[in-house]
């Protein structure tokens, strides 16, 4: 049981940041302590508190410990003596930047956030993935982004939230005790923040502890259990099973169908790896996961572990070209091992990636023509060529539904090619957008017409909204209305377009039937 003393409004401070000690390199904790004393949030607004199994590493680090009241050398630690509003957790390797504090700090406050999310550098045991830091997020989605694939606790938490969800940091060592930990207080938390810019954590390296292979799809079982008590069924908990599945069953199933293993031990551990998948694999966390490892997982729930084995050998191999695709019916599937093999019959659906093609699109121009909308810009899918062009622009009616299609003419690029450098020539077009008379003869009705861009190369068609990425050259400031034709219902009444771009910044069309200014106005 954890004692608690008692904290007087004088203790109270704005950080506690908790060091673990684990026999890390007397160079490493004299950097890592040296930074917290370097903190320029101020010493009076922190108290850091060494924790570890040796008393007298931690004694004497205690001395360097400022701020606060004195932090007593112990092993274990409760947050519930934490005198910081918010706590972060260390390593004795790790190394704050000067200012990390004071930035996490002010983005907790100023966002009203549970949990912070620092960018950092280094050899994370568990690192955030690099996009998630290329800008600040005041309020960042859990559910639609990949916060949850960094567990680590280096992050700055709310004091408040670890307590009223009675949670406390793990200092067993246990591996995956931290993990179980942040994955609580993170799907707790009511607002998570991120804050991009320079690293406000530099990770040193940590102790390696090795989980013999025969563990790991238990630790894998364990975190997964852990996670469905987090989330009810659904697409939230697949979300979260799917880290799991991508992260630790990856690793523990790679392990095991490559490691050097007599036969009886792989397959021993195979059969394990395969109650995990049955207890916890689901359609949906199928669904996200990469391809190649969904393929490897279906292997082995059907105890097809001489073909899971070369599915990992596969994985594995950083020379492999890239694999072909094959489009069908609109549809897009991957031609990785097993496709079509009648051996383990696999399904086509799980070598479709027609819902990951992505388009890559901009908006370079445009302007009115009379009653006609000019539009200029390029849109191609990354990974398919710009072969049997059938790209439209769709006008549709926001709140009706009713829509309206327009061809668009492709203009020859031979310096347009997608991220991988490959040549996407044909992928630039311009389209005439006439106001005036659409498919049934009449101008466009009143109402609000939101633009789309349908882009459709080989059979594959996919829309995205038009307008949010744009040339630097598009005006967005002018809203003057355009007379595009005589109303069909009032004589005395005349039709006008006002171009307007969306707050997400996508271009919009409002089409309103008004009295035409007089002559001379």
């Amino acid at each position: 049981m954890h004692t608690t003393d008692p904290v007087r409004p004088s203790d109270l401070r704005d950080v506690t940041v908790v060091v673990r000690l684990r026999r890390q390199p007397a160079d490493a904790l004299d950097a890592c302590f040296g930074s917290l004393q370097a903190q320029s949030i101020g010493q009076d607004r922190m108290e850091v508190v060494p924790v570890g199994d040796e008393p007298s590493l931690v004694n004497r680090l205690t001395g360097r410990a400022r701020g606060g009241r004195r932090p007593s050398p112990v092993r274990e630690w409760s947050v519930s003596r934490a005198a910081g509003r918010y706590v972060i957790f260390l390593d004795g390797s790790d190394r704050l930047a000067v200012d990390a504090l004071e930035r996490l700090v002010s983005a907790a406050d100023a966002d009203e956030a549970d949990v912070v999310v620092g960018a950092a550098e280094g050899p994370s045991p568990d690192p955030a993935p690099a996009r998630l830091f290329r800008e600040s997020q005041a309020h960042a989605d859990l559910w639609s982004s990949r916060l949850y694939w960094s567990l680590t606790a280096d992050k700055l938490f709310r004091t408040e939230l670890l307590r009223r969800r009675a949670l406390d940091f793990p200092y067993t060592g246990s591996t995956g005790d931290e993990m179980a930990f942040t994955a609580s207080a993170l799907v707790a938390a009511d607002s998570i923040s991120v804050v991009a810019g320079p690293p406000c954590l530099v990770n040193g390296a940590r102790p390696v502890v090795d989980v013999p292979v025969a563990d790991r799809p238990a630790l894998a079982d364990r975190l997964m259990r852990h996670a469905e008590s987090l989330a009810p069924e659904g697409a939230r908990r697949d979300h979260l099973l799917s880290r799991h599945l991508e992260r630790e069953l990856a690793d523990a199933t790679g392990a095991v169908l490559s490691a050097p293993l007599s036969d009886d031990e792989r397959e021993r551990v195979s059969q394990e790896a395969r109650k995990v998948l049955d207890s916890h694999l689901t359609d949906g966390a199928l669904a996200l996961l990469p391809r190649p490892l969904a393929v490897q997982f279906a292997l082995l729930s059907a105890g097809r572990f001489a073909e899971a084995r070369t599915m990992a050998a596969y994985r594995a191999d950083k020379e492999k070209a890239a694999p072909r695709k094959t489009v069908e019916n609109g549809r897009v599937f991957t031609t990785l091992p097993f496709f079509r093999d009648p051996g383990p019959a696999l399904p086509d659906d799980l070598f479709d990636i027609t819902d990951r093609m992505t388009v890559t699109q901009e908006l370079g121009s445009v302007g009115w023509n009379g009653s006609i909308l000019l539009l200029e810009g390029h849109a191609f899918f990354e990974q398919l060529s710009t072969r049997d062009r059938a790209t439209k622009v769709v006008l549709r009616e926001r709140g009706s539904g009713a829509e309206e299609r327009f061809s668009v003419t492709a203009r020859r690029d031979e310096e347009l090619f997608n991220a991988k450098g490959k040549p996407r020539a044909m992928g630039r077009f311009s389209s005439r957008v006439n106001f005036r008379q659409t498919s049934s003869g009449w101008p466009v009705p009143p109402g609000i017409w939101d633009l789309y861009l349908s882009v459709s190369f080989e059979g594959v068609t996919q829309e995205v909204r038009l307008g949010h990425r744009r040339s630097e050259k598009v005006d967005v400031t002018g809203r003057a209305p355009v007379r595009i034709a005589p109303s069909p219902r009032s004589a005395e009444h005349e039709l006008f377009a006002t171009l307007f771009w969306t707050e997400d910044g996508d271009l919009s069309v409002d089409v309103s039937e008004r009295v035409p200014p007089a002559a001379g106005h």
